[in-house]
């Protein structure tokens, strides 16, 4: 038996991993372009549990022999994790990750060019910690702020500089970038900031990945016409699995999963194509007993608490207010006035829970500028749990 992966699987073996070869080989061409001076940076994007990690890792693992690449998720910051994301957070996160990256290359010679580096930064340095033979600055006070940026951003073109007999250039993945949205005000000023250095680094190439969709508001930041990195990056969108890419899977990987055609038709529409659910939902259901659309519907609805597992924590933390709002979405999308109205609420009033909603891609605005679920597990959840007690999950405050 030749069992799926879980779904929430970061990193896959090549045996597990499935498909893409397109994606694969138009991120690696674009990406080996930097070997020839001409570094491109890429912005990744598609729905949550599309598999965009598993993707970057993948490609990661087969461009690690002629590149140092270094990956980094940006949710993993402390001060992200304690709602307190500053710039200091973000580079010390950039630079701890070079270090990581260096030392698994086995690059111990640049230690003292690293060293030397800091010094003529002239950066205020509290004390310089030794970690695994490489130089760690400790800052002494937050007005080193520039300096610090300079320092770090301009790292990865130095390591190249000092090893280009040794590789062919640095690549930088820089995953759940839309977590860059915590910055606040401070997001624009930060963003032009990381392009005025990056335009200037020939040898390294930069991936900005996301679960976000077109329509999100970071992606005008970045992307857009008058956004930091506007007519210089280079949009990729990685889509769910179609109908036939599911089914030859499921054929494939768990040939004992067997699926009347209306009972595949439910299976597709029930995970969408996507990945992260497709191995969650088809890892559960019982095998060698054929299942068709009403047996599926049934396995979907009693599935539903473990495929929202994720969604559901992150339901709990939200506010009362934000909750509401989501309710309010379900029966269909819904402009901000719409919203207010149904809330007893004056627009103007829930701006700030509808952008926290929005960073936690949660909602989304679609073509007609309503606001709508972006999570259709989440929506499902909500209505079954609504369904079985009478009332939704709210907060007891």
């Amino acid at each position: 038996m030749n069992e799926l992966p879980w779904g929430n699987d970061a990193k896959l073996s090549d045996k597990q991993f499935y498909n893409r070869v397109e994606d694969i080989s138009l991120l690696k061409r674009l990406l080996e372009t930097t070997g020839q001076h001409t570094s491109p940076t890429i912005l990744l994007s598609g729905s949550r549990g599309v598999g965009k990690t598993v993707l970057l890792k993948k490609i990661k693992k087969e461009l690690d022999e002629d590149y140092l690449v270094s990956y980094i998720d940006l949710t993993r910051i402390y001060s992200y994790q304690i709602g307190k994301l500053d710039e200091n957070g973000i580079m010390e996160h950039f630079f701890n990750s070079w270090i990581s990256a260096l030392k698994k290359k086995k690059f111990n010679s640049i230690r003292e060019k690293i060293e030397k580096i800091i010094k003529t930064k002239k950066i205020n340095i509290g004390e310089i910690v030794d970690i695994s033979g490489y130089p760690v600055p400790i800052l002494e006070s937050e007005n080193n702020q520039k300096e610090l940026l300079d320092f770090v951003i301009n790292l990865p073109q130095k390591i190249y500089e000092n090893n280009s007999d040794k590789i062919k250039g640095v690549i930088f993945i820089i995953d759940e970038f839309q977590a860059l949205n915590d910055l606040g005000t401070n997001l624009k000023g930060f963003l032009w900031l990381l392009r005025s250095y990056i335009q200037n680094q020939k040898n390294v190439a930069y991936v900005f990945s996301g679960s976000i969709n077109s329509n999100d508001k970071i992606i005008e930041k970045i992307a857009g016409n008058n956004g930091a990195f506007g007519g210089r990056i280079l949009s990729v969108q990685i889509e769910p699995f179609t109908k036939s890419t599911v089914k030859n899977y499921l054929n494939e990987r768990v040939p004992e999963l067997k699926l009347s055609k209306n009972g595949f038709e439910r299976f597709y529409k029930c995970t969408k194509g996507i990945p992260h659910y497709v191995n969650t939902f088809g890892r559960i259901l019982e095998k060698n007993k054929t299942l068709d659309d009403k047996k599926i519907k049934e396995e979907f609805i009693k599935t539903l608490p473990l495929l929202a597992d994720h969604l559901k924590q992150q339901w709990g933390r939200l506010t009362l207010r934000e909750q509401r709002i989501i309710i309010s979405l379900i029966e269909k999308p819904l402009k901000r006035s719409e919203i207010g109205k149904k809330l007893n609420q004056k627009p103007s009033s829930i701006s700030l829970p509808l952008n926290n909603l929005q960073n936690e891609r949660l909602i989304g605005i679609n073509q007609d500028k309503k606001y709508e679920i972006t999570e259709y597990i989440l929506k499902e959840w909500l209505k079954q749990e609504y369904k079985n007690k009478g009332v939704f999950p709210h907060r007891s405050s």
